[in-house]
């Protein structure tokens, strides 16, 4: 089986001039979801993992994202469901057509206590085909029908959120292997920097010029160092395997930068209302909400009067003399049937689907709250790693030209190496600082975009339409649900760089929000190094 007959037509949409052996495998694709098999499909194929993905000039993050969307397992099993459901839905629709059954027979009739005849025994052999049409069973089917539909529209925003899910774990695997590969490096930087510095007090040891403590020291950072090294490294191989377990790709030796998406995100937004309407995880809970209302209704249906219409005909040997041999009879009727009594099971039923409907309701608005609440942390993550990063941009320049100046000085012999030592590792530090921070605010970006199903548009991995349920048009989100979730975007005032004045006695200080001069530093003007 080709590989495009697993993949779900909103991701094999965006792979058309994309890699040439999706070109020609989508061609063999699978018919359409709507078609109803004869037989049981067989399972799809494994789909083992591409080792040798990666070109000789790197993998990017979008042919990353594409790859795994295509073997991830848990998005097959959401594609799975959503195509069980459209099934379902085929089979409540069912019931709108009619039905024709044929039965055939044959055996013997034994008649005693005949007056003037006795007992009596033939052969009675006999078919009849029926035809029945539904005209009116209390609107059951109408709505069985609008609850297949709704709990497909269900599964089909599980598969999107899967995907949605799926494509940021993606992401931050990819963004934490290149951020552990640069603290790797550093911390192999910070360790040979350490190893030539002990190199140099050994010599000025050995001469009489330095001293023991010194050396001690020295080595003694050198050792930590060392720690630092194996830890980032053990680090490294840990996001490795993160990595390969969630795209199926062997990390490969080079990465492509990631793509900068700051522009597709808003610029002042009052609130989270349109990332919630669009948010696949709140949209597959309120399909479900609307399909247990349709279940509520459906299950109204036992109470009302059933009518069909009956057609039949057939022949039956109901005589044991020869001249009924041949008889045959035909009927068309207008059959009425009404439950009387049933032992409470309607009005139970009744019960159940209404208590259905409150749990799908309560499990939409904690949904409505948990979305809500996501896009809130990452979005100020952005905003708090946005006003920091100008600072410690500020630091690492600052402290590696300090380290530059105690270098110089020690010399010299006016900075001891202790003085020395340690503002290595100060720069050590904010240069971590620094690319912890820069990665951290790319994975909140992707993130914020993935909470708002606006991930893979930004990867250029637009899904495709022609899936989409017809049900998607009957949702229905008032703005009282939307108001429920307090979709407020938090206030990042305090995440703003202020000078601090302080004032005589007991007087607290005068926190004043920097100026404008110099929004790209994050400093206030007065305070900018000459």
């Amino acid at each position: 089986m080709s590989l495009a007959a697993r993949v779900p037509g909103y991701l094999a949409a965006a792979l058309f001039g994309r890699w040439p052996w999706c070109t020609a495998a989508l061609a063999l694709a699978v018919p359409s979801v709507y078609a109803q098999p004869a037989a049981t499909p067989p399972a799809p194929q494994q789909v083992a993992p591409a080792p040798g993905l990666a070109p000789d000039n790197g993998l990017s993050l979008q042919q990353v994202v594409e790859r795994t969307l295509l073997t991830n397992p848990e998005i097959q099993a959401r594609y799975h469901d959503f195509q069980s459901a459209l099934e379902g839905q085929t089979v409540a629709r069912g019931a709108y057509f009619p039905q024709v059954n044929a039965q055939g027979y044959y055996g013997r009739e034994f008649r005693r206590g005949v007056p003037d005849e006795g007992n009596q025994n033939w052969s009675r052999p006999g078919y009849n085909v029926e035809l029945r049409q539904l005209i009116f069973d209390g609107f059951r089917t109408r709505n069985d029908v609008k609850q297949a539909g709704f709990d497909k529209l269900a599964r089909f925003y599980d598969l999107l959120a899967t995907s949605d899910s799926t494509a940021v774990e993606a992401v931050q695997a990819y963004i934490d292997l290149q951020r552990y590969r640069a603290m790797e490096s550093l911390a192999r930087q910070n360790y040979a920097l350490h190893q030539s510095t002990l190199g140099q007090i050994d010599e000025r040891t050995e001469s009489g010029v330095g001293r023991r403590v010194d050396q001690e020291q020295a080595g003694g950072r050198l050792a930590l160092a060392q720690t630092n090294l194996m830890t980032e490294s053990a680090n490294l191989l840990d996001v490795q395997q993160r990595f390969q377990r969630i795209t199926g790709i062997v990390p490969p030796e080079v990465l492509l930068p990631a793509p900068d998406i700051s522009s597709r995100l808003p610029d002042s937004p009052k609130d989270f209302n349109d990332s919630l309407r669009r948010n696949p995880s709140f949209l597959s809970k309120q399909a479900s909400m609307q399909a247990a209302q349709a279940g509520v209704d459906a299950s109204r249906g036992a109470f009302a009067p059933k009518f069909e219409f009956v057609a039949t005909t057939g022949q039956d040997q109901n005589e044991p003399t020869a001249q009924y041999k041949d008889v045959k009879s035909s009927s068309v009727q207008v059959v009425m049937s009404y439950n009387l009594y049933r032992g409470g099971a309607d009005s139970a039923r009744v019960r159940q689907t209404a208590a259905q409907s409150y749990a799908s309701r309560d499990l939409r608005d904690y949904t409505c709250r948990n979305v809500q609440q996501d896009l809130a942390v990452a979005w100020n993550n952005i905003r708090r790693v946005q006003a920091q990063l100008p600072f410690l941009r500020d630091h690492e320049i600052a402290t590696s030209k300090v380290r530059d100046a105690y270098r110089e000085q020690f010399q010299i012999g006016q900075r001891t190496l202790l003085d020395l030592l340690n503002t290595e590792n100060e720069l050590f530090e904010s240069r971590r600082a620094l690319v912890n921070a820069e990665y951290d605010l790319q994975i909140a970006q992707y993130r914020w975009l993935g909470l708002s199903h606006a991930l893979l548009p930004a990867l250029s991995l637009r899904p495709a339409r022609d899936e989409m349920p017809e049900e998607n048009g009957k949702l229905a989100i008032s703005d009282d649900v939307i108001k429920l979730c307090n979709s407020l975007v938090p206030d990042s005032a305090r995440l703003q760089p202020v000078k601090v004045k302080y004032n005589e006695g007991t007087l607290p200080p005068t926190l004043t929000p920097l100026t404008s001069s110099a929004p790209a530093s994050g400093q206030d003007a007065t305070l900018s190094r000459p």
